[in-house]
């Protein structure tokens, strides 16, 4: 696809496989009333660089119903647009703040998109 867009003058958009991330670390808690600290570390497990996954997080409560869910864009968790993409094997650690959707949040789970 790369010869055919070069000769035609196209732009080819950034492979993209989200299930290539995998989650090594990750931490919810309470940071101020009504906030909470995400702290996430991922890798890129793919063979091929990868623009920064969006980030899915879905908070519950302790018999495992929704409370809140959200999809962060990197430049959310971020707190700006990454300049470069992330390389095969290369790890990231970011930390956002979300507010609490209500308490009685006591799980979390993460999904990359």
């Amino acid at each position: 696809m790369e010869n055919v867009c070069a000769l035609v003058r196209c732009d080819l958009q950034p492979w993209r496989e989200p299930s290539a991330f995998s989650m090594l670390d990750r931490k919810v808690r309470p940071a101020t009333p009504g906030t909470l600290r995400v702290d996430a570390t991922f890798r890129n497990d793919a063979r091929w660089a990868q623009p920064w996954p969006a980030l899915q997080l879905a908070l519950a409560d302790a018999d495992g119903r929704i409370l809140g869910s959200g999809v962060f864009a990197p430049q959310q968790y971020l707190g700006q647009a990454p300049g470069t993409s992330l390389s095969p094997g290369q790890s990231a650690q970011v930390t956002f703040l979300v507010q609490e959707p209500a308490p009685g949040t006591v799980a979390f789970s993460f999904e990359f998109r």
